[in-house]
């Protein structure tokens, strides 16, 4: 009678064992693979190499936590794969098909640049992978002939229309009603224009002149037209080293002038390389730039300054950049998608269900810009006030408070 009870004790413990998960969380599953594609060489690298870092940051951090655990407390590895575009579209378009079709990853983390992140749109859209780019146009999530969601595509990178707008403001504030726009020849730069030209004219402020030069000059004839046109600031449209090398060109020939950059110069690169010539800048830029300056009951502030303590720890001390932030969000987009994943699914429908879940259950998340709030008609969600003002003081971003714009 005693061995037969011993039995059903072992038999009651098996059973038990069958209902709860492996270890004290969850059980072992299938692993998950991200495929993360960076400019981290080329003209585009002062973007890219932190973007890079960060996703080997986060990649340690999954290996030391065993990755994700979805709603069925199962466990899964992840893996992110990450590639060099070198700053070039046709290097990403293959890039982007070698991790669809041969690395087979669920999601893509893919483009530091615009132009590279829509040469892979297309590649992305027919093999039916979620794409998450890090670069700024509208046109990367937006078709802009149908206006409308590209539905594989999405993006936490406020756009050249938030900056614009977020200019606008700042120039109406400070009376320039007439100012030159110069920017670098790219597809950024020229979606820099093409915002400012849909937003200014709203504001009142007329673009007086407006040119290209390319990212790789070192003269810039278009200066002197800017000095004859009698503009009251200049808006830079270029990520640097470009945008310091015509924020120098601009700042000797015309030293009392206005200078405004967009978005894209929200780097300690900028101010690395433009030295002296960035002092008294201004630009709207992502909060984490200036993680410490913000307010204690901003939303994003404790995520922005434990993020920006990992990544200084992680680098050696390496200074926060806006782009960093970028991939930070889009990796966190990716990571969050892949918890709402049931398991064992075929590799196709947990595309499908990852880009579902980006669209609708995802809601609204916190992130180093902002309040992002995801939904079938917006891949983005941003809200252009979330920027802050800022500018180069002493070799550093400074918050620049609405009261303090003249």
């Amino acid at each position: 009678m005693k061995r037969y009870r011993f039995v059903l004790v072992l038999v009651a413990i098996a059973a038990g064992a069958a209902l709860v998960p492996a270890g004290p969380w969850a059980w072992a599953s299938m692993p998950y693979r991200i495929g993360f594609i960076a400019s981290v060489t080329g003209p585009g690298a002062s973007l890219g190499v932190p973007e890079r870092d960060v996703a080997r940051m986060l990649q340690e951090r999954l290996t030391v936590q065993r990755g994700v655990v979805g709603p069925d407390r199962a466990r899964h590895d992840v893996e992110i794969l990450i590639f060099d575009d070198q700053s070039s579209a046709d290097v990403a378009a293959g890039l982007a098909r070698r991790l669809i079709h041969d690395e087979r990853v669920t999601v893509l983390v893919a483009g530091t640049l615009s132009g590279p992140s829509l040469a892979m749109v297309p590649i992305a859209t027919e093999g039916r992978t979620p794409m998450i780019s890090m670069a700024s146009a509208r046109s990367i999530i937006e078709d802009p002939a149908t206006k409308r969601m590209r539905p594989w595509i999405f993006k936490p990178v406020p756009e050249n229309l938030h900056s614009a707008q977020a200019q606008a403001d700042y120039l109406q504030a400070v009376g320039a009603r007439r100012v030159c726009h110069l920017y670098e020849n790219t597809a950024y730069g020229k979606d820099t224009f093409q915002s400012a030209e849909a937003v200014y004219g709203k504001a009142g402020i007329a673009i007086a002149y407006g040119d290209a030069f390319e990212r790789t000059a070192t003269e810039f004839p278009q200066v002197a037209r800017v000095r004859a046109s009698g503009c009251q600031a200049v808006v830079i449209g270029s990520i640097p080293p470009a945008a310091s090398l015509i924020n120098v060109a601009v700042r000797e020939r015309l030293p009392a002038v206005r200078i405004v950059h967009g978005h894209g110069a929200c780097s300690p690169d900028l101010i690395k390389t433009a030295g002296q010539a960035a002092e008294g800048t201004v630009m709207p830029c992502g909060k984490i730039l200036v993680a410490d300056q913000l307010p204690a009951d901003d939303p994003t502030r404790a995520l922005n300054l434990r993020f920006v303590s990992d990544y200084q720890r992680y680098t050696g001390g390496a200074p926060i950049s806006t782009f960093a932030g970028h991939a930070y969000d889009a990796l966190q987009w990716a990571l969050a998608a892949l918890r709402t994943l049931p398991d064992r699914q075929p590799l196709e429908r947990q595309r499908e269900l990852v880009r579902e879940a980006l669209e609708t259950k995802l809601g609204s998340i916190r992130g180093t810009h902002g309040v992002f709030k995801l939904s079938p008609d917006d891949h983005l969600g941003f809200d252009y006030r979330d920027f802050v003002f800022v500018t180069v003081k002493g070799g550093k971003f400074l918050v620049l408070p609405k009261d303090q714009w003249k």
